[in-house]
């Protein structure tokens, strides 16, 4: 069973079929992908049966000359450039514009309306903009004029207590914005004095566990949570919303979200195809059709219950360890053919995430591997780096192994990808 979520009322096909009329006549990628297609028959319930052919994935986005429309290319309207590492571990360039940013505003504005408007002062602790992250949120506060602070704190202060402490208390904040990890781990370092002022809780970037949440939300009595799923193509294309009590379902205010079985044989998880719908006479950076992220999502009862995030990134206290990065390191080395990752994700009972790469060898075992493997991932993702070595926040364990050994004593459970095993609950 599919499903077909967000936009899709018969008022919003009229913006549906202007987002096509743009996306044509502006972008070279869409003419190609809908070449044959009759436009104006098209909805999106014969999009969704195009899932296999019109689409985009991370890797089409490299394609600036084809995905990126002639007005960015023209420079006919103002936009900002974003960057981001996604799914693919490999810098892309997302452009950004005015209408994007009211765009945003209207994804965030019914749990902005309800949990923030308020004289809310919101700690902020994603990258320095323009981060994606942050000009998602400074961006779409200031297009509703939201009675609500925004404070951006240096992200380093989250490696050192005394400043983070000390920022904090001079902040008196309300509210946290933060990656999923973050907001546990401050929950664990941070005095009763702060916490009991934290009323809401928005995070994102990563995979929400209902463990996960329920720990959090203990830790910060007085806080709501607030789950985004977004990325730098689509903002934030859904959130829901978690109490003590209960979770709400996921909302796509402007966006339509097609959820197609996986082919994994799980009914519940489905695949995630994104399309972007800009409303009429808006110019937005990147025109989006089914764009595969990659992501699933749990469907119980025809409502979207939770999203796992991207198939090949698990996550050291916050930092990106891509799935393609050790790929690259362990089938360009000489010695070595195939590796898996264990991963011991965080949660109430494993505050502190960990990763075992076991990688395999032919023969004899090379000397000092374990050790060149660590580097090369250090050399290859610095973040990783500062969270395991420096904070200590995580694990990073190298094993080398035979290649007959490679798979012995696996956890049961199969994580995002064939190469990543997920020890304890993944959901």
């Amino acid at each position: 069973m599919n499903l077909i979520v967000g936009r899709i009322s018969r008022e919003d096909m009229e913006d549906f079929q202007y987002t096509l009329e743009m996306a044509l006549k502006s972008t070279e990628f869409w003419r190609e992908k809908f070449s044959g297609i009759d436009p104006d028959g098209m909805n999106v319930e014969k999009l969704a049966e195009l899932t296999e052919t019109v689409k985009i994935t991370p890797h089409d986005l490299y394609k600036v000359e084809e995905v990126w429309p002639d007005y960015i290319h023209k420079a006919q309207v103002f936009y900002t450039v974003m960057r981001t590492s996604g799914t693919t571990g490999k810098p892309k360039r997302i452009p950004y514009t005015r209408d994007d940013r009211f765009r945003t505003a209207r994804q965030v504005e019914p749990w902005i309306r309800k949990y923030m408007d308020n004289g809310d002062r919101i700690a902020s602790f994603f990258p320095p903009l323009p981060s994606s992250s942050g000009m998602f949120a400074f961006g779409a506060f200031e297009a509703i004029n939201a009675k609500s602070a925004y404070y951006q704190i240096p992200i380093q202060y989250l490696l050192d207590k005394e400043m983070l402490l000390k920022e904090l208390q001079d902040i008196k904040p309300t509210a946290l914005f933060c990656l999923t990890a973050t907001a546990y781990n401050l929950g664990l370092i941070l005095p009763e004095s702060i916490k009991k002022d934290i009323q809401t809780i928005v995070v994102g970037g990563e995979t929400l566990t209902p463990e996960l949440a329920r720990a959090t939300l203990e830790l910060f009595e007085n806080a709501v949570i607030i789950d985004n799923f977004g990325s730098t193509e689509d903002a934030i294309t859904g959130y829901r919303v978690i109490t003590k009590k209960k979770t709400t379902e996921f909302h796509f205010e402007e966006s339509v979200v097609i959820l197609k079985d996986n082919g994994d044989g799980y009914d519940e998880y489905k695949r995630i195809y994104i399309t972007k719908v800009m409303r009429n006479g808006e110019l937005t950076g990147l025109p989006l059709f089914n764009y595969d992220i990659g992501d699933l999502a749990r469907v119980v009862d025809g409502e979207v219950r939770n999203i796992i995030r991207v198939k090949d990134v698990i996550s050291l206290a916050g930092a990106k360890l891509h799935i393609d990065q050790v790929m690259e390191i362990v089938f360009d080395h000489p010695d070595l053919l195939d590796f898996v990752i264990i991963y011991h994700p965080l949660s109430p009972k494993n505050p502190k995430p960990k990763a075992i790469i076991r990688v395999a060898y032919s023969g004899e075992k090379p000397a000092g591997i374990e050790d060149e493997v660590r580097e090369l991932i250090y050399e290859a993702n610095n973040p990783v780096r500062y969270e395991v070595e420096e904070s200590k926040q995580a694990e990073l364990t190298i094993e080398a192994v035979p290649l007959e050994k490679l798979k012995e004593g696996l956890p049961r459970k199969l994580g995002k990808t064939k190469r990543i095993y997920i020890v304890g609950k993944d959901l």
